[in-house]
């Protein structure tokens, strides 16, 4: 059972996660926080590489995602 508002017995609210907007694909992969029900979410959000060098990128780049500008 998830819990999004943390409230002491006089009503005092310490935290109210209602009104959040964090969700899984605004977090980094891998990154875990908890979504406004108060459910676990995983981040999935990932970046390519750019390569701004000149001549051909290194071959450790890869090809899946990768930019590559040539600068010279």
């Amino acid at each position: 059972m998830e819990n999004n508002k943390v409230q002491l017995s006089d009503g005092t609210v310490l935290i109210d996660l209602t009104g959040d907007t964090v969700a899984s694909d605004k977090l980094l992969d891998g990154v875990t926080a908890h979504d406004k029900s108060g459910a676990l979410i995983v981040g999935n959000v990932t970046f390519a590489t750019v390569y701004a060098g000149s001549g051909a990128p290194p071959a450790s780049l890869g090809t899946d995602g990768d930019i590559y500008f040539d600068m010279g």
